[in-house]
């Protein structure tokens, strides 16, 4: 939350502030709601977050053996 606020704490037209408190709130009162998604509640969070920054493979051979691997994985168990 913290970095948030730090993102735009050198704001100073009062249109633009408005603006900020206003999604500020309706982001609020979305989480409050359950209206939100868990993924885009753990997106404030990078390092719980899954994969973090790394959530797409580089290229397809990674992520076809990542989903082979899982899959084998899932039939196992």
């Amino acid at each position: 939350m913290r970095q948030e606020f730090e993102q735009h704490r050198f704001v100073n037209k009062l249109p633009v502030v408005d603006v900020l408190l206003m999604q500020n709130n309706a982001e609020y009162q979305e989480t409050m709601n359950f209206w939100k998604q868990t993924t885009h509640v753990m997106s404030y969070f990078k390092t719980e977050n899954f994969r973090g920054d790394d959530r797409l493979p580089h290229n397809f051979m990674k992520g076809f053996l990542e989903a082979s691997h899982a899959l084998q994985y899932y039939r196992r168990g």
